[in-house]
């Protein structure tokens, strides 16, 4: 409102006489109100740069890129298949959806000395069974006739036969001279779970349960320190070995 539309409105009206000093007072109030609304206005929308309009989609694709990236990492490290490895040592390996060891479990004590200081963490599976069967070379394991036992529980939705066939071929491709025999078994879940009662792979559980059926005198605890070769022997060997007996601890 300016002072000609100030005096304007008072001359419409002649019983109105302002003095000078109110007039000028309403004149700035009106100028204080206009002024707030047009920063209040101002604050709701909020003008956006051309160079910050230009620099928000490649924001967006970082955001975008990290997320993908964290998503990966998310995956890398869970566990989304395990495949068993016996000889003597066993060892399990946690292979993600990439398959690639997301981390390892040392199922007994000649595993442990066998692959101490050895990596296998982020190697693929097939790369993982390579390094252990030159470290169990190193360590004389394939000195006599060995049996390398592969084996994996049986999941809905996992793809496992793809990656057992895989180690397979490698431990076919990488064997040489060594004096060892490649067995791969599918496995359910309940021998991985019977086989957690007794700290020991599903794959050496799998084949003491079938020496029990056909011993029945035989135990767990008494053949789950023998070696894959043994036990294979034992199975085939209609005779059977005392050694491995311990009456009163049958299997459950």
């Amino acid at each position: 409102m300016t002072d000609k539309d100030f005096e304007k409105l008072f001359k419409q009206s002649e019983e109105i006489t302002p003095r000078a000093d109110l007039k000028n007072e309403i004149l700035a109030k009106a100028k204080q109100e206009m002024a707030t609304t047009a920063i209040k206005k101002e604050k709701k929308s909020p003008r956006i740069s051309p160079l910050a309009k230009r620099l928000m989609p490649i924001a967006a694709c970082f955001v975008f890129v990290f997320i993908l990236i964290g998503g990966m990492l998310g995956l890398g490290n869970e566990n989304y298949q395990t495949v068993y490895i016996d000889v003597n040592p066993s060892v399990a390996l946690n292979v993600n959806r990439f398959g690639k060891v997301s981390s390892v479990e040392y199922l007994n004590e000649d595993a442990e000395k066998a692959l101490n200081g050895i990596k296998l963490k982020g190697l693929s599976a097939e790369d993982a069974l390579e390094k252990m069967i030159d470290a169990y070379d190193d360590a004389g394991y394939f000195e006599n006739e060995a049996e390398i036992y592969i084996s994996a529980v049986s999941e809905k939705n996992k793809n496992y036969d793809k990656l057992l066939s895989k180690m397979q071929e490698r431990a076919e491709k990488v064997k040489g001279e060594r004096g060892y025999s490649i067995n791969v078994n599918k496995l359910t879940a309940e021998d991985r779970t019977e086989a957690k009662e007794y700290d020991i792979s599903p794959g050496k559980y799998r084949i003491i349960s079938e020496i029990i059926e056909k011993h029945p005198t035989y135990t767990v605890e008494g053949l789950k320190d023998k070696s894959m070769a043994e036990l294979k022997d034992m199975l085939t060997n209609d005779n059977g070995n005392e050694n491995g007996k311990e009456h009163g601890k049958g299997r459950k």
